[in-house]
């Protein structure tokens, strides 16, 4: 089943944010947010969050599973209206996070959508300038964070579609939280989004044949919303054998062409929808971005270009 709205998943598992941008609130004893979001969702946030029958001095944690601009936009916003939030991540992300310039981008592209979304006055309001994320916490492979009430996450290093990327699982809710780590849903669980092996294309797929392994029965993306039952597991499977065709397809395009930016066309042609990013990020950075990826799969499969 696909569930592409916010609300209640179960009792442990909140979907928040909006159906292309989406956070999680897992409950335990305490309670940790999965995913940092964009600062043009903090409205919908402090709607859904002031209306959650949680604690809010029981919210001890957020977790950023990835650095890129999509994914931890909105945590200033939340370590405001949490100020003993710990803000959670990876060594690699932390270090990225740490840099003036990473920050200024992200600010600068966040600010983008704010615009799109003629969202001026609320980023006044509810002070939604990104000047710093400070990580607080870093995890490595198997690290464990106990929420209480059964509810333990375990971390797993997955990187490929960036160099910082960590996954989460809450294995007596069989949930997995793989955020960009693999292909997402676009409208069903054989239509998956373009692979996004940015950073490196054997650590992709390693990392999605990990998270495939994974008994899952609850699928949470940070782009269009969660797969449940026995099609949570299934579609990280699809996802893996995407990427092996993804590999096929590019080698065929590069082979054709011998030059990047007709690939890179070529790829954004073939796939129309080919990820959620397209009404987040400007044709420029696509391209960029479809770039980074077609020269992941060539270096796997060492070819020059």
């Amino acid at each position: 089943m696909w569930i592409n709205k916010p609300g209640r998943l179960n009792d442990s598992i909140e979907l928040l944010g909006t159906q292309t941008n989406c956070m999680y609130l897992l409950k335990g004893e305490d309670a940790m947010i999965i995913g940092g979001g964009m600062s043009w969702i903090a409205p919908d946030l402090e709607q859904q969050l002031n209306r959650i029958d949680f604690p809010p001095e029981k919210i001890k944690y957020i977790v950023i599973l990835h650095s890129h601009f999509d994914h931890c936009g909105a945590v200033p916003y939340i370590k405001r209206k949490y100020p003993d939030i710990r803000i959670v991540a990876s060594n690699h992300a932390k270090e990225a996070l740490a840099k003036e310039k990473v920050i200024n981008m992200i600010e600068a592209t966040n600010k983008e959508m704010i615009a799109k979304n003629s969202l001026q006055k609320e980023y006044q309001d509810l002070n939604l300038k990104i000047d710093a994320i400070n990580v607080d916490y870093t995890v490595e492979d198997n690290d464990i964070i106990n929420l209480g009430n059964g509810i333990e996450v375990q971390f797993m290093i997955s990187p490929g579609h960036s160099k910082c990327a960590i996954a989460a699982y809450v294995p007596s809710l069989k949930a997995i939280f793989p955020t960009d780590a693999t292909p997402i849903i676009i409208d069903s669980i054989e239509n998956l989004s373009q692979p996004s092996p940015q950073y490196d294309f054997g650590l992709y797929l390693k990392s999605q044949k990990r998270l495939a392994d994974c008994k899952s029965e609850l699928c949470a993306f940070e782009h269009n919303g969660v797969v449940t039952g026995k099609e949570a597991s299934q579609v990280l499977k699809n996802g893996t054998l995407k990427t092996e065709k993804y590999k096929d397809l590019v080698i065929e395009l590069y082979n054709k062409n011998h030059d990047l930016e007709k690939t890179a066309t070529d790829i954004l042609s073939y796939n129309n929808k080919i990820l959620q990013e397209v009404d987040i990020i400007n044709q420029d950075l696509l391209m960029s971005v479809i770039k980074y990826e077609i020269m992941s799969v060539l270096r796997y499969a060492n070819i020059s270009f």
